[in-house]
């Protein structure tokens, strides 16, 4: 017990992480919607996916029909790429790359029964983006450009199943900061420019959800109401810092619907869709979609007799428009795929999901920016971390029966 404690308190102080994006000096480029590692390698889809241990909570809804406490969490690193186009004083179109590490741990979650409730609880890195860019149009001045940007969410989840239907409702808690600097250096300057602009926004919202099992298929629909996040913001430079001034960004209505279903015993189709009403809270946003499709191989083990033939694998592909547009004024599109396999632990409760993504933000020819990511995940859920059954395998005295023939 006391090593998931502290596996917990190492989790929990290392989801401030999180992704790179070079368009992260126009909004959130990277996000997370709730769903876990298995469902990041199947094309982010499986909200409704009841088919499984399921540790992913977008849809407040999920419920393990099994009287388990299940946890869950993941780690997702690799490599991001930037690309940009420029001209420079003499108009000739120039291409400069870079690439740049990536980390990030996405979520933990918890999920604990009671009869025929349900008490969750997921922490995770809603939004993100961090970037550093140095510029230097000739060889005596530099600048230095920063966007440091994180967006937490933390839920406190309720979910009741009756029958074939399950019923959740959640407590969110938004938090996060949004800072930028600049620097700029040049030769024959005496005192360089320093400025920095820092804001921090919080506030609470509700999500509701449903899920309806069909036999072996499912549909879950789920909703994160409107928030005004408010907070401070101060700007500072190298000889001055003005005073704190309230800030607010407001979060529209975020809807999302997804279906899984299982087919030929051992095949498993998911789709999902999550869409954001930006347009109504940002005169300058558009609403953000994001489409998944997704399908995994879930083996019937009593009919296996090879290895190879017993790991669940899965494959998905991905497409998001985001709310924000380019410096050019162009939208912004994500494409990716990604695959993924579960490796099971001798208990066959207890599952480690290993996976792979690739990722495109946007395009050099219509955006002049460009990522490409290359990213692994890793993911572990468990079973029963809290109780445990009792040891009755410790040898004990038998009482021999009376022999009542002697009386």
């Amino acid at each position: 017990m006391k090593k998931y404690l502290l596996i917990t308190l190492i989790v929990l102080s290392a989801s401030l992480w999180a992704g790179n994006s070079i368009f992260s000096y126009q909004g959130f480029p990277v996000q997370y919607y709730g769903r876990d590692i298995y469902s990041l390698g199947m094309g982010d889809t499986g909200s409704s996916d009841i088919f499984r241990y399921n540790t992913g909570y977008a849809n407040p809804a999920m419920h393990h029909r099994e009287n388990k406490t299940i946890f869950g969490t993941g780690i997702i690193f690799g490599f991001t790429g930037y690309s940009s186009q420029y001209q420079d004083s003499s108009g000739q179109l120039l291409e400069n790359t870079y690439r740049d590490d990536n980390l990030d741990l996405p979520y933990f979650s918890l999920s604990i029964p009671y009869k025929k409730n349900r008490m969750g609880f997921q922490i995770s890195t809603y939004a993100s983006g961090l970037v550093k860019n140095q510029f230097s149009p000739d060889s005596l001045r530099t600048e230095f450009h920063e966007a440091d940007k994180y967006l937490y969410r933390a839920d406190l989840i309720y979910s009741r199943a009756y029958k074939d239907l399950s019923l959740g409702v959640a407590a969110n808690y938004f938090f996060g900061h949004d800072n930028r600097s600049f620097e700029y250096i040049a030769t024959g300057t005496t005192v360089p420019s320093n400025e920095r602009l820092k804001k921090t926004i919080k506030n609470p919202s509700m999500s509701f959800g449903a899920i309806q099992g069909l036999g072996s298929h499912s549909l879950g629909v789920y909703g994160t109401l409107p928030v005004k996040l408010k907070g401070k913001t101060i700007y500072s430079s190298i000889t001055t810092e003005d005073e704190e001034e309230d800030y607010s960004q407001e979060l529209p209505l975020m809807l999302g619907f997804g279906y899984t279903g299982m087919y030929f015993k051992e095949l498993k189709l998911a789709f999902d869709v999550n869409y954001e009403s930006y347009s109504l809270v940002d005169d300058n946003y558009q609403d953000g979609v994001k489409i998944g499709v997704g399908l995994a191989y879930e083996p019937d083990l009593s009919r296996k007799n090879h290895w190879y033939e017993r790991i669940p694998a899965r494959i998905g592909v991905s497409h998001r428009m985001l709310p924000f547009k380019s410096e050019n004024g162009k939208n912004i599109d994500e494409n990716a795929v990604s695959f993924g396999f579960n490796i099971p632990f001798k208990n066959n409760e207890n599952m480690l999901e290993l996976g792979a993504m690739y990722l495109m933000r946007g395009k050099l020819s219509e955006n002049e920016l460009q990522d490409r990511s290359l990213m692994f995940m890793v993911g572990f859920s468990g079973l029963d971390i809290i109780s445990r059954a009792p040891d009755r395998t410790r040898p004990r005295d038998i009482p021999v029966a009376e022999d009542l023939g002697q009386w």
